[in-house]
């Protein structure tokens, strides 16, 4: 099985965190910190690919000898803000068919552990035979209201309010999909008719979107595991 795992990367900063991907977050740039735990956690003949317009985001993983780490480069509308994680993936497969998976992961999901992306990935490709795809989802409760509509629960009727315990939901936590040729080509989407919902913990699902957010990742990445710094990063290579 060939499984390729794109990581898309805009060249230029985004609006509401200035030089999101490239800005220095607890010692090195935001893109690396996804990229270096993935290549610590995925076999050897997975391809990484760091799916920009412009190759000058390949400087930031110039240090970086491993194989398994490529360049696709994508064209210049599908770095806009009219491109969504659909079109990412699309014209992807369109450019390399010959893989058999396509994973999508983010380089903002700075929590997301590369352990976790395999294990998820291998759980899909062993039901690959009853799921088309794959996303990360985390486990909530509560009550959810959607333009202007009330989602898990009936507030109208006398019966409608179950416990709040009771009210589950699953969020997707936007950091890693996946989807098998077939489905990809049939849908031209990165979530099939048949999808698997792989529950991670809430820890791994943070996600940067926001000056708060990155300032929290600040935070949260300061606490990580001796294995996870910078510094002993270094000293392992």
């Amino acid at each position: 099985m060939k499984i390729a795992y794109q990581l898309p990367l805009k060249s230029r900063g985004s609006t509401r965190v200035p030089n999101k991907n490239f800005r220095d977050l607890n010692g090195k740039p935001l893109c690396r910190w996804l990229v270096d735990e993935l290549l610590a956690a995925l076999p050897a003949d997975a391809d990484l690919w760091i799916d920009s317009e412009h190759e000058r985001v390949m400087e930031f993983f110039s240090d970086v000898s491993d194989p398994r780490i490529r360049f696709h480069r994508r064209l210049e509308w599908f770095a806009s803000d009219r491109a969504n994680g659909n079109h990412l993936v699309n014209q992807f497969g369109l450019a390399h068919p010959e893989y058999d998976f396509f994973a999508q992961v983010y380089a903002t999901a700075v929590t997301l552990r590369g352990d976790i992306v395999r294990e998820a990935m291998d759980a899909f490709v062993a039901r690959a035979d009853r799921h088309d795809s794959m996303f990360l989802v985390t486990e909530e409760t509560g009550w959810i209201w959607y333009q202007g509509r009330a989602v898990n629960y009936d507030p109208t009727t006398l019966d409608g309010l179950p416990r709040s315990q009771d009210a589950v939901y699953l969020k997707e936590t936007t950091g890693l999909y996946a989807i098998s040729r077939e489905a990809l080509f049939s849908t031209g989407c990165r979530v099939g008719r048949t999808p698997l919902l792989y529950t991670v913990p809430r820890e791994y699902a943070f996600d940067i979107d926001t000056m708060e957010d990155f300032r929290e990742a600040e935070r949260l990445l300061a606490r990580v595991e001796p294995s996870r710094t910078p510094e002993t990063m270094r000293r392992a290579g």
